[in-house]
């Protein structure tokens, strides 16, 4: 079971928070964000409101993360207002996590236990817990903020380059994120001009996002995000209880 946490979470950070943004106006994500500006808006800002929106109702989010040989790919539905979450993929054994309110169930054929589901009461998870932040879709900004120029290459596609270690900076002091960040930044050949590519709709929403990190010694990171079904219903269902057992005390000492 140890050796699956660390890539239980980066593979659920991956989907679910690798370009999540907030804004010094944030208030929870409750209510709609406004119909887009008819202003154009500068590339760069465009971008990360574009985010903002994407993540302000239900979305589906298709994500993948290769490395060489190596790939991570996962789906996932969410609701960010109702803390609702359903993540399935490959990780690189096959993996679903489901979060309701602040309860996750992970299954991985990598779990310890007696049986399928693994409940986690996240108030038990410490607050800089990496397992914790996967979930916390408000606690990050992720390469997005990062992004240091753009340009609209064509009507609704941008590229450009991000800065890891402002992304970092952006992520705050709490949480897994900003540690990741870091940790990536001293992998990559050039942390302060990572490459991305990023599509907004016609509603101004993040529809896809790409960027390739050059490494020193494991070749390229690529990843690629989509996002889809905008304010479609979600509904994620718990288990059943008889396939679901409690983490233990001494679980929690690594999640």
């Amino acid at each position: 079971m140890r050796r699956l946490i660390p890539a239980l979470s980066i593979a659920l950070t991956a989907v679910l928070v690798a370009g999540c943004g907030t804004t010094s106006s944030d208030t929870g994500g409750a209510a709609p964000s406004a119909a887009p500006e008819t202003t154009k808006v500068e590339p760069v800002a465009a971008i990360r409101q574009a985010m903002d929106r994407s993540l302000n109702g239900t979305v589906t989010m298709d994500a993948s993360v290769k490395a060489g040989p190596q790939a991570i790919t996962l789906s996932g539905k969410m609701d960010p207002v109702a803390k609702a979450i359903q993540v399935t993929g490959n990780a690189p054994e096959p993996i679903e996590a489901r979060l309701i309110g602040d309860v996750a169930y992970i299954k991985s054929d990598s779990l310890d236990g007696n049986k399928p589901w693994m409940k986690i009461d996240l108030n038990k998870l410490k607050p800089t817990s990496s397992m914790r932040q996967s979930f916390d879709l408000k606690a990050q900004t992720g390469i997005i903020g990062g992004v240091v120029t753009a340009q609209e290459v064509s009507p609704g596609r941008y590229a450009g380059v991000a800065d890891l270690g402002k992304a970092a900076e952006a992520a705050g002091a709490d949480g897994g994120m900003r540690e990741g960040l870091e940790s990536t930044a001293k992998l990559a050949k050039d942390p302060t001009a990572i490459p991305f590519e990023a599509s907004i709709d016609a509603d101004g929403r993040l529809t896809a996002l790409s960027y390739t990190i050059a490494t020193k010694s494991v070749g390229d990171l690529v990843t690629e995000m989509k996002m889809s079904g905008f304010g479609e219903p979600v509904t994620v269902k718990a288990p059943p209880a008889g396939d679901t057992e409690a983490a233990s005390e001494e679980m929690y000492k690594f999640l």
